[in-house]
Order: C-alpha cells, then structure tokens, then sequence
C-alpha cells in the first residue's frame, strides 16, 4: 500500500484560537469532516465571496475559513453568522 500523503501546511493566516462552542464539533464526532479556523482582520488580506449569502467578505474583515479534511484544496471562507447557520442546517439545531 503507498504511503499516506502528508497534509497540506497550515494556512498562515489561520490562528490557533478557540472559537465558540457553537462552531466547534468536538474530535472524534462522525459529523468532523471539516476543519473551522479563525481569519483574524489583520490577516485577511484579499476579498472573498462567502458560499453561505454569496456576499462579500472584504480584506481587513475578520472570518472562518472551512477546510475540508479529504479535499483541502476545497476550503471556503465565510460569515461567522453564515457558517453557524450552515452548521445548523446540516447538523440540526443542537449543533
């Protein structure tokens, strides 16, 4: 069997902070398919569209970026607000 490819680098731009209970799935729960880090303002230096209300989040705006754990190149950006309503309707309202 090949070797497993190692994961990509973190993304400098992600910070290592705690979010909200609200955002976070807690290790080893079948529903972590995907990885939510931090943007912090002063390091969201371009303009992205979030997938959630398709708006703008402009640079210098802080957010989260989503990095899915298969298919990392995949990682979207998003509204603190739209990602907590994304995880509420995949995963109900306990979420």
């Amino acid at each position: 069997m090949p070797p497993v490819p190692l994961p990509p680098a973190p993304d400098p731009g992600l910070e290592p902070v705690d979010l909200p209970l609200s955002l976070q799935v807690p290790p080893g729960d079948a529903r972590a398919m995907e990885t939510v880090g931090l943007v912090q303002p002063y390091h969201a230096r371009k303009r992205y569209v979030c997938p959630g209300c398709r708006g703008a989040i402009e640079a210098g705006e802080g957010h989260l970026v989503v990095v899915p754990e298969h298919t990392p190149d995949l990682r979207r950006h998003w509204h603190r607000a739209c990602w907590h309503r994304e995880r509420r309707r995949r995963h109900g309202r306990e979420a």
